[in-house]
């Protein structure tokens, strides 16, 4: 049994696997306006007093599926952070203020927190409201799989829209970068 764990020990090290129950008790502030997740804004290499900041694989992904995040750095800073919300244990935040977004969190909600969408795609059965910052810089998506309630939400840094493919695939027809 102990050359069992030794070499599951062994195992996690090498490959950076990360302790599930930790994971499972990630609570983290995501503030959708400032861009940041706890103190770090997208964009910065992750504070050392962040709860996340030693949780990353050699791939830089953080996985915190029983608190509904996943993080990810690229060159070393953070990149995106990708929320379920049915499972999001953290706060979300806007500006600082308190937000009560839930899995039951309609279309209508959102455009009335956060004003019309740059883009909204309803090609699918789903729909994806699309809000660009920073002249593209930072996406904020909002995700309806039912095209009703609230699936997940993503804040990245040159989101999806960012590139020009991506933007023909997805129908839009406003100018880039928006203003």
């Amino acid at each position: 049994m102990n050359r069992l764990l030794f070499a599951m020990g062994l195992l996690s090290i090498l490959f950076g696997a990360k302790a599930p129950a930790f994971a499972a008790e990630m609570v983290i502030p995501l503030d959708l306006a400032k861009f940041s997740c706890g103190g770090t804004v997208l964009g910065e290499r992750p504070k050392d007093g962040e709860l996340y900041a030693k949780h990353f694989d050699r791939g830089g992904i953080a996985k915190f599926e029983k608190s509904g995040v996943e993080l990810e750095t690229k060159d070393g800073v953070l990149d995106y952070a990708f929320i379920t919300v049915a499972n999001f244990k953290g706060t979300l935040l806007k500006s600082g203020q308190r937000l009560s977004i839930t899995a039951q969190t309609s279309i209508e909600e959102i455009v009335a927190l956060f004003g019309e969408p740059y883009w909204k795609d309803a090609q699918d059965d789903e729909v994806i409201l699309f809000y660009e910052f920073l002249g593209g810089k930072i996406e904020l998506q909002f995700e309806f799989p039912d095209k009703r309630r609230l699936g997940f939400i993503t804040l990245a840094r040159d989101g999806v829209l960012s590139k020009a493919d991506q933007r023909k695939a997805y129908g839009v027809t406003k100018p880039w970068p928006p203003k």
